[in-house]
């Protein structure tokens, strides 16, 4: 017999037999009685619900009308008034353990002061729960209305539900809100708010919860559950020994050699129906994935290689249009990656770092020859025209899922900006440029700086430590600043290392 047909059989046995006798044997003798009591016991308990929630409702609007009618209110377009509006709806929130906000709102709708800062300015979209119009108190004419986002969760403070027993909402439309389940048979006691009557709260019982209480008049009924439990725990047994046994076995070699990786891990089941099959099935795909990894490890070493070297030719494409050296990424990867490490990043993100910086200046290829390589300042033009280098490069990067060419995308179009906010594209400042753009911002500073460009000449390292000092807390992040000069040695010796070879112009 298979193992489809047993696990049949043994279900219908467990399951649908004792069901069909409870079903025959309780009869109909007290179900009508024990339904008046519960709907009579439902309906005491929803009418007390329901008294507590049109309290805590009319408190509301009370509390509103109350916050309407204050002096803050008169002066609403007062310059930092709507902050201090803002204030005191928000301890009105927390005070009633509100969830959702309450608003202020002129004519068009516009929020003008709110419990939430954020949505100040914006246009309320939505209808409010309760709405309340502010008088001024000079000319008695409505000037804006005091609103609240009565959000249906705070109904939850007021629902004493259970697995077999809950409340929900009930709208016109015959929609429902807070519901958690569909119960089998429910009895329903259900009420309108006399506060908001288009809201009904009902109150359902699973029936055969409600009916538990018959169990305790059919004596021979535990008797029954008695014979019951004996038989279900021989077929538990039965079933734990005959079939979850084998797949236990099965999942916990799964999860073995998903912890361990060990791909030659085998399960030895000797059984001739399914699970046996499932056995041997699963041992031919452990071997067959520990073939694959293989093959896929070497692929993804070879797409990362490739990776990295597409972006350092990437890299030494955009400085090769400015005519600058290829020593310069390279020397801007290896400052970025020691910045990086000295930062306290893991060897892992400060080596992709290393890998992406070389990118930093890719938007140059769609800047005109004539200003990318002008001997001498920009004019006004010009520099606007060179500034889109970096939102560009990260145009061209943006769109990749690979983590480098994320990296990349973000070096790309932070690494001009500054400290203090003065940079572009986005003038961001301070932490909330990321990291990456800082790093390479010092890295590529200081590169340019003591290389010669078609514009300028070296600059010397003490003008350039003094320009560095200058910039602390202004161009660059002061952390990254005082770990430079804490650990100028290296950044000397990668200069070195890599220092651009002149060639003689009369060598033939």
């Amino acid at each position: 017999m298979s193992f489809k047909v047993k696990t049949i059989l043994l279900f219908l046995g467990i399951s649908l037999i004792p069901y069909a006798l409870t079903m025959f044997l309780l009869g109909n003798s007290f179900r009508q009685e024990q339904y008046n009591a519960i709907s009579q016991e439902l309906n005491t308990q929803l009418s007390l619900t329901v008294a507590r929630i049109d309290q805590h409702l009319q408190t509301l609007q009370q509390d509103m009308a109350f916050m309407a009618k204050s002096d803050i209110m008169n002066d609403i377009y007062t310059q930092d008034l709507d902050r201090r509006i803002g204030n005191t709806l928000l301890a009105k929130k927390k005070d009633m353990n509100l969830e959702g906000n309450f608003f202020v709102i002129d004519k068009s709708k516009k929020i003008i002061a709110s419990s939430d800062f954020a949505m100040i300015g914006k246009v309320l979209d939505t209808a409010p729960f309760f709405s309340v119009p502010v008088y001024s108190t000079f000319t008695r004419e409505e000037i804006a209305e005091l609103v609240v986002d009565y959000r249906i969760e705070n109904f939850r403070h007021y629902f004493s539900d259970s697995p077999q027993r809950h409340y929900y909402l009930l709208y016109p439309d015959g929609k429902s809100g807070l519901r958690q389940t569909l119960l089998e048979e429910p009895i329903k006691a259900s009420r309108k708010l006399d506060v908001k009557p288009e809201l009904t709260i009902v109150l359902e019982e699973e029936k055969a919860f409600a009916y538990r209480l018959l169990y305790k008049y059919e004596r021979w009924f535990v008797l029954l559950l008695i014979a019951g439990a004996v038989f279900i725990s021989i077929a538990a047994y039965y079933v734990a020994t005959g079939l979850i046994r084998p797949v236990i076995a099965l999942s916990d070699t799964a999860k073995k050699v998903t912890r361990t990786q060990d791909y030659t891990q085998q399960v030895s089941l000797h059984r001739d129906d399914e699970i046996g099959q499932l056995s041997n099935s699963f041992n031919m795909m452990i071997l067959g994935m520990d073939n694959a990894l293989g093959e896929i490890t070497t692929l993804n070493k070879e797409i990362e290689d490739t990776q990295r070297e597409v972006v350092f030719t990437m890299g030494s494409i955009g400085e090769s249009r400015s005519k600058e050296t290829g020593n310069h990424v390279k020397r801007v990867a290896e400052y970025s990656k020691i910045l990086a490490l000295h930062y306290g990043l893991e060897e892992s993100e400060a080596e992709m770092l290393k890998q992406a910086s070389p990118m930093h200046d890719i938007g140059k290829v769609a800047i005109p020859d004539a200003i990318l390589n002008k001997p001498g300042r920009f004019d006004e033009h010009e520099r606007r025209i060179m500034d889109t280098h970096a939102a560009l490069g990260y145009e061209m990067l943006k769109h990749s899922n690979r983590a480098l060419l994320k990296a990349a995308a973000i070096v790309a179009n932070e690494h001009h900006e500054k400290w203090d906010g003065s940079g572009y594209p986005r003038k961001l400042a301070g932490e909330d440029i990321h990291i990456y753009g800082r790093i390479t911002a010092i890295a590529d500073v200081f590169d340019a700086l003591g290389s010669d460009r078609v514009y300028k000449k070296a600059w010397d390292d003490e003008r350039i430590f003094a320009l560095f000092k200058e910039e602390r807390g202004k161009h660059f992040d002061p952390a990254l600043v005082d770990i430079f000069f804490a650990h100028l040695d290296e950044f000397l010796t990668v200069r070195e290392h890599f220092k651009d070879i002149v060639e003689d112009d009369n060598q033939v």
